[in-house]
């Protein structure tokens, strides 16, 4: 059996770095794809900590990578010897969703790193290799200029916040209120957040506010342009015309929905891994004229779109806060669990 260094999941609290089987004999429409650099994610979090379950004991974890495409099976455009960057997310690239702007529910979408206890699902990307499904719908060529680093950024966390701020000003558009004299606040300044801060920015909003419990995550958010204070007397106290919830707690969204102004929007990303129901009724709602949107990024549905973004926002020099070889994995997700060391945005090396 031909083998690879890969991280894989163990139980609650225990992830492990070894050998696992490597991916192979790439099927009709599939490619294998080196992995140069993979991330950590919040939402790698969830299994780890327990709120989500079923996932499978051994399950390869992450699903946000970049690399070279190694081989492809039949039927594949993509070539071997390729720069490629992933979605978190399979997409076909055929079906109505993906057609239509909103790959993130492909009729055959699969997140990477889930295989659940019956076995169903697809192995993640902190491996040096992955089997990538729907290859030419899941990967894009990376440009010359954007490296593995910023494109592990761009399958997931960066179009993420892109989404979350763009949805935002989208339903604004009919207020007659013209982008820079919006107001917006981030709550939750991770590298989500982050990530929405500087879309935000590039989106023309004229004040952006950080709200996080971490002082240091608010400073990282002032440096792209965000405020770090003001937020109680802005707008004459009416509150913010949007408010972009990237950390998916309920009290996130709670507080979210008491910052917003009446007739503003609520544009929710994170992801909810509680049984806490909803922060307000639709009685509240009501009263209030909010309009709240939801739902998971289409991530290859905007990577080429926000391409240029990442390079102008240079939001890798700004969120990468540990560059690692993926043998720390076990150590990283302590750390990033319990926001020690500083600890933002891991990227791994699984050559390293």
């Amino acid at each position: 059996m031909n083998t690879m260094k890969a991280v894989v999941f163990d139980e609650a609290y225990k992830v492990s770095y070894g050998d696992v089987e490597r991916p192979s004999n790439p099927q009709p429409g599939e490619a294998i794809v080196r992995v140069m650099a993979c991330g950590l994610c919040g939402s790698d979090l969830h299994p780890y900590r327990g709120s989500e379950a079923g996932l499978r004991t051994g399950t390869v974890c992450g699903h946000e990578f970049a690399g070279i495409v190694e081989e492809v099976g039949s039927s594949v455009m993509l070539t071997p010897g390729e720069r490629v960057a992933a979605s978190f997310t399979t997409a076909c690239g055929r079906c109505w969703f993906c057609t239509h702007a909103l790959s993130s529910r492909c009729d055959s979408a699969q997140l990477f790193g889930w295989v659940d206890e019956a076995g169903q699902g697809i192995h993640g990307g902190q491996a040096q290799f992955v089997r990538v499904p729907h290859a030419d719908g899941t990967l894009m060529r990376l440009p010359d200029d954007v490296t593995f680093e910023e494109g592990v950024l761009l399958g997931d966390i960066m179009a993420t916040g892109y989404f979350c701020a763009k949805n935002a000003l989208s339903l604004l558009a009919d207020s007659g209120i013209s982008p820079e004299h919006l107001s917006v606040a981030v709550v939750g300044c991770g590298p989500v957040g982050l990530c929405a801060v500087a879309s935000a920015r590039a989106l023309g909003f004229g004040q952006i506010f950080a709200v996080d419990r971490v002082q240091s995550r608010v400073d990282a958010a002032v440096k792209l342009g965000a405020l770090g204070h003001g937020l109680e007397s802005a707008n004459d106290g009416r509150g913010m015309d949007a408010v972009l919830e990237v950390v998916g707690a309920y009290e996130a969204l709670k507080l979210s929905f008491a910052l917003v102004r009446a007739g503003g929007v609520v544009s929710s990303v994170g992801v909810h891994a509680h049984d806490k129901g909803f922060p307000v009724t639709p009685g509240e709602c009501y009263d209030k004229n909010v309009t709240f949107r939801s739902g998971r990024c289409p991530a290859r549905s905007l990577m080429s779109e926000i391409g240029e973004l990442i390079k102008s926002t240079d939001i890798a020099r700004h969120i990468i806060s540990h560059r690692v070889p993926l043998a720390t994995a076990s150590e990283m997700y302590e750390k990033f669990e319990a926001q020690k060391d500083g600890i933002l945005k891991v990227v791994f090396d699984p050559w390293a």
